[in-house]
């Protein structure tokens, strides 16, 4: 076990090499992606538009709003979307390597929290420059990040291990997670949506982690013990069945990709 966690590690550097490989600005582009994200949304919500939704205090108040939910919904699609085709991208790699299969899908989660660290850092330096509060209750974000990504984690498994069977999850997933996006209160508030559509809600994993995201940024507010067991309890679930299903199903898929 520890021997395929440090090829996790391995396959991670390699893939956090090779990511912006070839460009002119190569690594720095890990950098520039999130700022460039905050930048945007920055001028075209809190100056262009004037927008403060009467959430706090601040001209700024939209954009930290979206920002906190946009940051973390891009690194759970971008985990989901990933996962859902490692084992294609992986094929020539997977019968070259005696290794275990989700030695490669655990390299992609270890690259993209890495990156889901470095986008929220950087969107707490912005909220240092525009003065907004911080306080002890941002110590959440780290373990609430991580708990996100042990759902994308094993979400991603369960349908990496479908994608074999049901090659039309490549192109049916992208497409889901770009539904899943707007049925999510990220550009809108939840008030607007939960009267007249509560089950959009209720039933979707991703509000709950976006909530607690939110109110962390605006209001410095802590996740409340419901919203904590909810997240474990999915991730904890999510996980096992993950797990089950890859014991159940991997050698049928090392002999069909």
């Amino acid at each position: 076990m520890k021997h395929n966690i440090l090829l996790a590690f391995d396959f991670a550097k390699r893939d956090f090499k090779e990511r912006y490989a070839g460009t002119g600005l190569g690594q720095l582009w890990y950098l520039l992606s999130p700022i460039i994200t905050i930048f945007i949304y920055t001028v075209i919500f809190s100056d262009f538009m004037k927008m403060k939704m009467n959430m706090v205090d601040s001209s700024y108040a939209y954009s930290i709003y979206l920002i906190s939910g946009l940051l973390a919904w891009t690194s759970f699609s971008t985990i989901l979307i990933r996962l859902n085709v490692s084992f294609f991208e992986k094929a020539n790699l997977i019968k070259k390597i005696n290794v275990p299969m989700y030695s490669f899908q655990l390299g992609i989660i270890i690259t993209e929290f890495a990156i889901f660290i470095l986008s929220i850092s950087l969107s707490i330096c912005f909220l240092l420059l525009v003065n907004h509060p911080i306080s002890l209750t941002f110590l959440w974000m780290l373990p609430i990040m991580f708990i996100q990504t042990l759902f994308v984690f094993g979400l991603g498994v369960i349908l990496s291990l479908f994608a074999p069977f049901f090659k039309d999850l490549k192109e049916a997933v992208p497409i889901i997670v770009q539904l899943w996006f707007w049925m999510t209160p990220i550009i809108y508030m939840s008030e607007m949506i939960e009267s007249k559509y509560p089950l959009l809600l209720v039933f979707n994993p991703f509000y709950y982690f976006a909530e607690i995201y939110q109110n962390i940024f605006l209001y410095s507010k802590s996740p409340s013990l419901d919203s904590l067991f909810i997240i474990l309890t999915m991730t904890i679930i999510t996980l096992l069945i993950a797990a089950y299903l890859y014991k159940k199903m991997i050698a049928t898929i090392k002999d069909i990709i």
